[in-house]
């Protein structure tokens, strides 16, 4: 199970202000339960924005999530509790949806998945990609939902990375 993003620091906090990504969404990040099945901690992935219309339009893609909320870092009560949920002895995990090596994460998707990708494709299209043709995937990440994008030819194809996980 591919686990891409940073653990929320601190400092990272600071580096959002100093952006000016002020606006967080929060949801649940289930892939941390199925990394640590024995933690009790709940994961939560937060997504940064620094446009207040972009993270509401995030917010309502997961607005059924239990741990959905829109934090605004410029608010006292907010940062506070971001910073609490940070904590060490939080509750939570918190996850923020960066990845520190975007050719690091490249190269194990490729090592790691392209089996997968393979059976995907052969399950579940009508492409007939010979044996030495090179897939060429990259991922995507959605309101907090990462995609793999897959082309061949003319034709694209987004997945849900957790179904080629499972193939």
């Amino acid at each position: 199970m591919l686990l891409p993003f940073e653990i929320l620091k601190p400092e990272y906090v600071d580096q959002l202000i100093r952006l000016e990504k002020f606006y967080l969404v929060t949801q649940s990040y289930h892939r941390h339960q199925e990394v640590f099945p024995n933690d009790l901690r709940s994961g939560i992935l937060l997504s940064d924005y620094d446009d207040i219309g972009l993270a509401k339009i995030h917010l309502n893609a997961v607005k059924a999530d239990p741990f959905a909320a829109l934090i605004d870092l410029r608010r006292e009560k907010h940062l506070a509790k971001l910073m609490s949920m940070i904590d060490t002895h939080s509750g939570y995990e918190c996850y923020w949806a960066v990845v520190r090596s975007g050719a690091q994460i490249k190269k194990q998707v490729d090592l790691t998945y392209k089996d997968q990708v393979r059976r995907y494709i052969e399950k579940n299209t009508n492409w007939r990609i010979g044996a030495s043709a090179k897939i060429n995937p990259h991922l995507q990440l959605v309101f907090g939902e990462i995609f793999m994008v897959l082309k061949y030819g003319n034709q694209t194809l987004r997945i849900k990375f957790e179904d080629i996980e499972r193939s």
